[in-house]
């Protein structure tokens, strides 16, 4: 999907992936090669959700630090 939106809107900067990326269960090293391509393809944030299992939202939070949205729930985002 980050694909085809790069793709389609190639001047656009992509600011937040948000979701259920349906990871769980899925190897360290194909994660660390996910999160590569995010950082490649220009994703700024990440909020992993539900179904992305915990391994990827640790991953994830590693690599992107501050732009890393713990997300579930309830949660409430605000983008300025």
């Amino acid at each position: 999907m980050i694909e085809k939106t790069k793709e389609m809107f190639p001047d656009q900067n992509i600011y937040l992936v948000l979701g259920g990326f349906h990871l769980d269960g899925v190897s360290d090293s194909e994660l660390k090669t996910i999160i590569k391509d995010f950082r490649e393809l220009g994703v700024q944030k990440t909020a992993p959700c539900h179904c992305s299992g915990d391994r990827c939202r640790e991953l994830f939070k590693e690599e992107y630090g501050d732009n890393f949205i713990g997300n579930g729930v309830g949660k409430v985002i605000n983008i300025e």
